[in-house]
């Protein structure tokens, strides 16, 4: 085990910079949200802001700090000094590579979205193409991994991670696919739109929940139902791979293949349910909002897995609130916990405050959706949402301020 002294500053920069483009991709939400008030400076398109907010949540925030989390923990149980350096280095280098293609593929959305432009006589998806190479951070942080641990007798939160990053290269297919697909001049709708949410679901349920579910089950080492755990990741394991098709458009998925990914959906909701049983009495008061919105997520999976609930769902317009609920609400605020875990107070100042920022930044939601009264409805209702969605943003602000005073004093 590393001493108190070496684990306080391993990889904290990591955390400290995913932070960081947490807060950009917080204000590109935001200005997204005053953007719908009163539009957008310059030759800025809404949709391509939500795009830019979107993916550099996906790439610059979540992903890095997963891999900063992962890292620590393995880097804890190596025995030597001298092989936590040298294995430290190469995690290092791999996630300030992964900080650094984040924010070159944030740019292009920013300014073009998924738009193509001209070069000499073709024309190219620019934000597409820088996309697409973010897939090297995420192969190169998969081969350390796995290099690390060859040949280990596999821990619980280890199988998970195995798990996290099948799914997680399995899900860059759909990224090869989008790249590809304008060389190759292939239109279909179908096959785009399967790509796309191939790449997009697979990438949150796949890599950003069970990576998180490993963090949470590395400190729950009493957990002795070794059963009930291989049932819930059983069913993670069966549902998972057919969920994309939930979130294509009706018209395009045929009605058998629909109930294949209906029951998958099932499947996904009923294992993040177990997980919660079985980690809810085991893990610290810093989880517990994580793990409601994880049972919360498990319910917005199966309300769109079930054909005719689905249905109302989406005439609600109840989507952006179900990825708030699963993003901010779990993944986002399940991240803080594990650093909580892992470092204590220093590294996520300002913690309780975030919660309560994030909370009522998904409540502001609801006016927006139609179950809201209509009598009740008004431009309020995304005043308020514009102006909430700056609380995160700002206690992130707090917590790398609190990070730097850290390093200062150490």
């Amino acid at each position: 085990m590393a001493s108190s002294s070496q684990t306080t500053q391993e990889l904290r920069w990591g955390w400290v910079a995913a932070l960081l483009l947490f807060v950009v991709a917080g204000l590109t939400g935001s200005l997204y949200r005053f953007g719908l008030l009163h539009g957008l400076p310059a030759d800025l398109q809404l949709t391509n802001v939500r795009h830019a907010h979107s993916h550099l949540m996906y790439y610059g925030w979540v992903t890095p700090a997963l891999m900063t989390l992962i890292a620590v923990h393995l880097l804890r149980g190596l025995p030597e000094a001298t092989l936590r350096q040298q294995w430290q280095r190469r995690f290092g280098l791999v996630i300030g590579l992964t900080l650094i293609l984040a924010v070159l593929a944030y740019l292009p959305f920013l300014q073009y979205g998924y738009g193509l432009v001209i070069v000499g006589t073709a024309q190219l998806p620019p934000a597409v193409i820088a996309s697409f190479f973010n897939l090297i951070g995420w192969y190169a942080f998969a081969f350390l991994y796995w290099r690390l641990l060859w040949g280990q007798p596999r821990q619980p939160a280890w199988r998970l991670w195995d798990l996290a990053l099948g799914f997680l290269v399995v899900a860059s297919v759909g990224g090869w696919g989008l790249a590809l697909a304008r060389p190759l001049q292939i239109e279909n709708p179908a096959i785009l739109s399967g790509l796309t949410h191939l790449f997009l679901d697979l990438f949150s349920y796949g890599w950003f929940v069970l990576a998180l579910l490993g963090l949470m089950v590395a400190q729950t080492p009493q957990l002795v139902e070794k059963r009930l755990s291989g049932w819930a990741e059983g069913l993670l394991i069966m549902g998972l791979p057919v969920i994309f098709l939930l979130s294509m458009p009706g018209g395009l998925v045929p009605p058998a293949v629909r109930i294949v990914a209906g029951f998958g959906g099932i499947l996904v909701a009923g294992g993040l349910w177990l997980y919660l049983w079985l980690l809810w009495p085991r893990l610290g008061t810093a989880w517990r909002i994580p793990l409601l919105f994880m049972g919360l997520s498990g319910l917005a999976l199966l309300s769109t897995s079930v054909p005719g609930i689905a249905d109302w769902a989406a005439s609600m317009g109840l989507r952006v609130s179900y990825l708030h609920w699963l993003l901010l609400g779990f993944i986002s605020l399940g991240l803080l916990a594990a650093a909580f875990d892992l470092w204590g107070d220093g590294r996520v100042y300002g913690r309780f405050l975030f919660t309560i920022a994030a909370i009522l930044l998904i409540l502001s939601l609801i006016p927006l959706t139609r179950l809201w009264p209509v009598a009740w409805s008004g431009r309020w209702a995304l005043t308020l949402a514009a102006w909430i969605s700056l609380g995160p943003t700002l206690i992130a602000l707090l917590m790398i301020g609190a990070n730097l005073s850290v390093k200062r004093r150490t």
